[in-house]
């Protein structure tokens, strides 16, 4: 979340006071002061002249030095970025940040936040590539070693960098994951649990310190890939006490923080002791009742409801989320306009539909499926896709025994490999897709991400997969999109390889309950790139190729959506680019005949029988089996009936619907 106080421009920053205040974080000194409020005397320039290109030191050019001050709200995002490479180079040459210009600095950048709100996100991308994480966090620790609060020269500076470092992670998560990486969740944490602090703070400058702290490790929070950070220091230990506060806007921003950093073997403490789901269930009524500003302690209901969701990827919330009344919040929320409140709510029903009973009382409520239905054709392709990801669920789609009846798609191709994974992780997805197409793979893979508009297409490319790469990281944990194609793959019984792609994740919850003591390879970059790869390469055995692909090495594409350029690949967010590649110029299998001899089939001939009998989903637990030994199972059916279907179940996965077609299709071979 952002300093939404500081949107209307008007308030108060108090000065450096008497009070004898410990100092938090690192680098401190042993006693700080606080005093009355006064105003904020700084003043706003508002000159503009941002024409200079050159990056000089400001002691040298007057001129630059009134340009960075300057203040104007009609830049283009060029001069914006000019004039932050400035004033980021002139941060980085000063040596103390007390003496007035590193205060200026930061309220210049400060003033951007609400000056350009459409280029919020760029200009935290941007900040973050010019090394301003590591200049925040130096300049905090530099204020932490003087005392922040001992005199103004030292307490605004820190004032203006703590307030643009809130309001820039909120806004990009490049900033926020850079920020952690520089150590503001350590320094952070300790202001959080510097007692001193917990004990002044009755103090708006000490107050402001806990806020602007909290509120900056909600937004890091909030990235993927950054929880060790918070578990390294044991962050959530420190932001515990802070749900018991008297203060309502930290009791609420602990809460959210927790949810997205806590374990979840540890969730059960978190819920149990804290009433979490309750109070954010009430939130999110609370302010959907504030009609005017459709907000409650600041939070929207979409804001609360991302918090939700996370709290709902453990299954053993789901139930308590629905005991506590938010079916009917989301409903009202799927019939507002905001598609941020739409999307937030449809995607907190498409996680909890995961669950069999939370399902059905979905179904049972009043106006809630009539609701998501009159948005599943939404032109939001964010509402779209979570609308049509929940309904999928809550119609039971997900059921592998409705495949039955549900059309499928002209265009499938059988025996390829499936690639299951987070956008995050896309670059990598591509790399490792692009190796193995060189080695005559055929390759599934869904280049946008956006499930909810073609799950049907999903269904249809795990449903013909020789085998399915699950690529495992936080972001893939949380996303319903990712946890549909897993679990249907899982319920398939579908041969299925894990790829580690985030340094230290450890999967649990639903996740690892899939993973079990399965072996997978990491692809984190903890090993060299090549010896992963191999070790997968070994572990396909040639599934996903065919007779025909072998050795091939000159890949050609083929797609399941026709109209889509061949391995076309934008990243935007329009519509669902699901394409499947092949070394082949004809991808569609040809079903071989088989002769009146089946002891001469190869492995390849055997794939293709079963799929002319109706028997697809077993080729992959059949890869290894040739003539011979199918062969050998008509024997052994003659001779131990009873051991031949109880190895059918168990040991290749059948259902009693595949053993009957297994039988008929032994019956006609000779």
């Amino acid at each position: 979340m952002n300093n939404a106080s500081d949107s209307n421009r008007s308030h108060r920053v108090t000065s450096a006071a008497t009070n004898d205040v410990g100092a938090g974080g690192e680098n401190s000194s042993s006693h700080n002061h606080v005093k009355a409020e006064k105003n904020d005397a700084t003043g706003t320039p508002t000159n503009n002249n941002n024409n200079n290109n050159n990056v000089k030191t400001l002691s040298n050019n007057a001129g630059i030095k009134n340009d960075i001050e300057s203040r104007s709200k009609n830049l283009t995002l060029d001069q914006i970025k000019e004039k932050l490479t400035l004033i980021v180079t002139e941060l980085k040459n000063m040596e103390e940040y007390h003496h007035g210009d590193g205060m200026k600095y930061q309220k210049v950048i400060g003033d951007m936040y609400w000056d350009y709100p459409a280029e919020r996100e760029d200009i935290g991308n941007f900040l973050a590539d010019l090394g301003y994480a590591e200049i925040t966090i130096t300049m905090l620790r530099q204020m932490n070693s003087l005392g922040i609060f001992k005199n103004d020269d030292i307490w605004f500076p820190t004032y203006y960098t703590y307030n643009t470092c809130w309001n820039y992670s909120d806004a990009s998560e490049k900033l926020a994951r850079y920020l952690a990486e520089t150590g503001a969740v350590k320094l952070m944490t300790m202001n959080l649990g510097h007692k001193p602090y917990l004990d002044n703070m009755h103090s708006k400058n000490v107050y402001y310190v806990l806020k602007a702290s909290l509120s900056t490790l909600h937004n890091i929070a909030r990235c993927t890939g950054v929880k060790h950070h918070f578990k390294d220091i044991k962050t959530a230990e420190v932001v515990m006490p802070l749900i018991s506060a008297n203060d309502e806007f930290l009791k609420s921003i602990a809460m959210l923080t927790l949810a997205y950093i806590v374990e979840e073997d540890e969730n059960a403490k978190l819920i149990d002791e804290t009433d979490t789901i309750k109070n954010i269930v009430n939130w999110i009524h609370k302010a959907l009742e504030n009609k005017q500003k459709r907000r409650y302690r600041g939070f929207a209901p979409w804001e609360l409801t991302q918090g939700l969701s996370k709290l709902a990827v453990n299954d053993s919330n789901k139930a308590k989320i629905i005991e506590e009344g938010a079916l009917s919040d989301f409903t009202q929320m799927l019939r507002h306009t905001d598609p941020r409140e739409q999307s937030s709510a449809a995607e907190c029903l498409w996680t909890l539909a995961f669950d069999k009973t939370v399902r059905q009382t979905i179904v049972e409520s009043p106006d809630l499926v009539p609701a998501l239905e009159e948005l599943k054709n939404s032109e939001n392709s964010l509402v779209k896709n979570n609308v049509q990801g929940a309904l999928w669920m809550i119609k039971g789609e997900n059921d592998p025994a409705s495949s039955v009846s549900r059309p499928h798609s002209g265009n499938a191709i059988k025996n390829h490999i499936f690639i299951s994974y987070s956008w995050a992780e896309k670059e990598m997805v591509k790399k490792i897709h692009n190796s193995l197409l060189s080695e005559g793979y055929k390759i599934w893979v869904d280049y946008e991400q956006m499930g909810g508009s073609t799950l049907q297409a999903m269904a249809d490319a795990v449903e013909n997969a020789a085998v399915v790469l699950i690529c495992m990281s936080e972001k893939y944990k949380q996303s319903p999109n990712c946890r549909t194609e897993a679990e249907y793959t899982f319920q398939l019984r579908k041969d299925y390889i894990p790829l580690m792609m985030q340094k230290k994740y450890r999967p649990d919850g639903w996740l690892g309950a899939i993973l079990g003591a399965k072996l997978f390879f990491d692809f984190t970059g903890k090993y060299p790139y090549e010896k992963p790869l191999q070790g997968l390469l070994k572990e396909l055995r040639g599934r996903g190729k065919t007779a025909q692909t072998q050795g091939n090495k000159n890949p050609s594409v083929d797609e399941i959506d026709s109209n889509i350029e061949a391995n076309h690949v934008t990243g935007s967010s329009s519509g669902r680019k699901n394409v499947l590649t092949s070394p082949t110029s004809n991808p569609h299998n040809q079903i071989t005949q088989i002769s009146a001899s089946c002891v001469t089939m190869s492995n390849e001939h055997v794939e293709h029988w079963l799929v002319s009998k109706g028997l697809q989903r077993l080729t992959s637990a059949f890869s290894q089996i040739d003539g011979q030994l199918i062969w050998q199972l008509k024997a052994m059916r003659e001779r131990a009936p009873e051991y031949f279907h109880t190895s059918l179940e168990r040991q290749f996965g059948m259902t009693l619907i595949d053993i009957l077609r297994f039988n008929a299709a032994l019956d006609s071979l000779h």
